[in-house]
């Protein structure tokens, strides 16, 4: 019994040591995906950081109906092309850092969240300088490099990107039309993103957005921090957008992690962008 007991404690440890530690080293690109996608990339400078840009698209397309920007590409770029698995594709430009590990911790926490008060987040806060490089730098550059200024223009982030994705819903400028918000972290800042942008359970202004996907695992939670008095939760983003009238879907993965549910939303990502 106290055997058993103690392997219980142990694998509830490591389960919580795989959730909280993002795997360092990048998924390799599959000759399946290499053979299909024209792939490149080069870097640019802004806000003091250089960022790595990866580009891909199906060999022998240059027309595009869709562009979708994507966060944390060190870590998500090759695992999308991986689960590709169909005839037609958007246009993939994911946004990374120059380096040869999957997540750098530091910046994507500087870069993927807003400004919020007290300790516990003054590593964070760049949304704001972030944005505006996505926006006003990376997209014309690659409206003009692939000639797509009319297509339709999507962002995905998980967790850190997740939240950053709804700051950049909220923006509501227009330049993104879908949304894919997965495991997004609401308790950041005390979910204020949310409580200054909503009044009687609905957004305050009218969503320019065509489309949110929004996905969660079952088994998220994180000690602290999503357990926390007055704290959001995806379920609740979900009935917002709800009230609020915007064309959305919430995706509940059953028995899936934090990190575990991230294969699963590019497959998702792929169904809805089918160019």
């Amino acid at each position: 019994m106290v055997r058993a007991f103690k392997f219980l404690l142990f694998t509830l440890g490591v389960t919580q040591i795989l959730q909280a530690a993002p795997q360092q080293t990048p998924e390799p690109l599959s000759q399946k995906a290499a053979s299909k996608f024209e792939i490149s990339t080069f870097k640019m400078s802004a806000n003091d950081e250089i960022y790595k840009i990866f580009t891909a698209k199906l060999k022998g397309q240059d027309e595009f109906k869709n562009v979708l920007f994507l966060l944390d590409a060190n870590a998500q770029f090759n695992m999308l092309l991986n689960e590709f698995d169909g005839k037609a594709a958007p246009l993939i430009i994911g946004i990374g850092y120059d380096t040869d590990k999957s997540y750098e911790i530091e910046k994507r926490t500087r870069d993927l969240t807003p400004k919020a008060e007290g300790e516990e987040f003054s590593k964070g806060g760049g949304a704001d300088a972030f944005y505006h490089f996505l926006t006003r730098n990376l997209v014309p550059l690659i409206d003009e490099k692939f000639n797509v200024q009319g297509s339709q223009k999507s962002l995905y982030g998980h967790s850190f990107g997740g939240l950053f994705t709804l700051y950049a819903m909220l923006k509501n400028d227009g330049i993104f039309s879908n949304f894919f918000i997965a495991s997004p972290s609401l308790w950041w800042g005390g979910s204020e993103i949310l409580k200054q942008n909503v009044s009687e359970g609905k957004f305050k202004e009218k969503l320019k957005a065509k489309f949110v996907f929004l996905s969660v695992g079952e088994l998220e939670k994180r000690k602290g921090k999503t357990d926390k008095a007055g704290i959001l939760k995806a379920s609740d983003l979900a009935q917002i957008l709800k009230q609020s009238g915007v064309n959305s879907h919430f995706e509940l993965f059953k028995n899936e992690t934090h990190g575990s549910v991230i294969p699963l939303n590019l497959k998702e990502l792929l169904k809805y962008l089918k160019d």
